[in-house]
């Protein structure tokens, strides 16, 4: 799964997990994969004759029911009605009720509703479709003021490992995630991996979250989304 639904998934997996299960990340909600889907995606809203959201920029993070017989609605319990996105939510709930190519999710080894995402921007699928397309195309990290390794330094000025020691040439690593929200600012940090050093991964955590400075989020077709970004962090007696 591309990187974009990957985060998708992971921040609204956490939140409706308990009601619907996500999308195994190992398995293909539609026949042929993303690019597959968008493709059938512009077929079909040309075959209904579907017309162009009045703003060019609206666009919807859609959460979509895959049943277990290979069919697939919007999930009502993650798409709220919004003015923002009205015309985008109403396009794809057209779309996707034709849509042939669903495959239901296999957990334990039986067909299960599962919850997957797509990200979809109206005006990509009409006058400027590309051949190929997926969002992933028009897809921008989010950067942070001076650089990734600006980052780091930010981190390494905060944490104090004078009172660490790693035995020999050895090192510790933990990993930090977090989410870089649609306004730059950095939220939900947590551990991924622990260094097996508690106080350490304590002291490396703080640094992190006491980080206020703003990012420049993360954006696709120039509309600012929300990244999860996976941190690896090492400590050496040499660092």
């Amino acid at each position: 799964m591309m990187r974009i639904l990957y985060v998708l998934v992971f921040l609204n997996s956490l939140l409706f997990a308990q009601t619907i299960p996500a999308f195994p990340a190992d398995q293909h909600s539609y026949l042929g994969g993303e690019v597959n889907f968008y493709k059938d995606f512009q077929k079909i809203l040309l075959e209904k004759q579907l017309k162009p959201c009045t703003n060019k920029k609206e666009h919807v993070k859609a959460g979509i029911v895959v049943k277990t017989d290979d069919t697939a609605e919007l999930y009502s319990g993650e798409n709220a009605p919004s003015t923002d996105s009205k015309c985008a939510e109403a396009l794809t709930a057209e779309v996707l009720k034709s849509m042939p190519g669903w495959v239901a999710a296999k957990i334990d080894g039986k067909n299960t509703v599962a919850l997957t995402h797509y990200f979809i921007y109206p005006d990509a699928f009409f006058d400027n479709f590309e051949t190929g397309y997926t969002p992933d195309n028009y897809f921008k990290m989010p950067v942070f003021p001076g650089g990734i390794q600006a980052f780091r330094k930010e981190v390494d000025n905060r944490a104090d490992g004078s009172d660490f020691y790693v035995k020999g040439d050895g090192k510790v690593t933990l990993t930090v995630i977090f989410i870089v929200n649609e306004e730059g600012v950095m939220e939900n940090a947590m551990l991924e991996n622990s260094s097996g050093l508690e106080q350490y991964d304590e002291m490396i955590l703080y640094s992190v979250k006491s980080i206020k400075k703003k990012w420049m989020p993360a954006t696709i077709h120039g509309v600012a989304t929300k990244y999860r970004f996976r941190m690896p962090i090492s400590y050496t007696n040499q660092r």
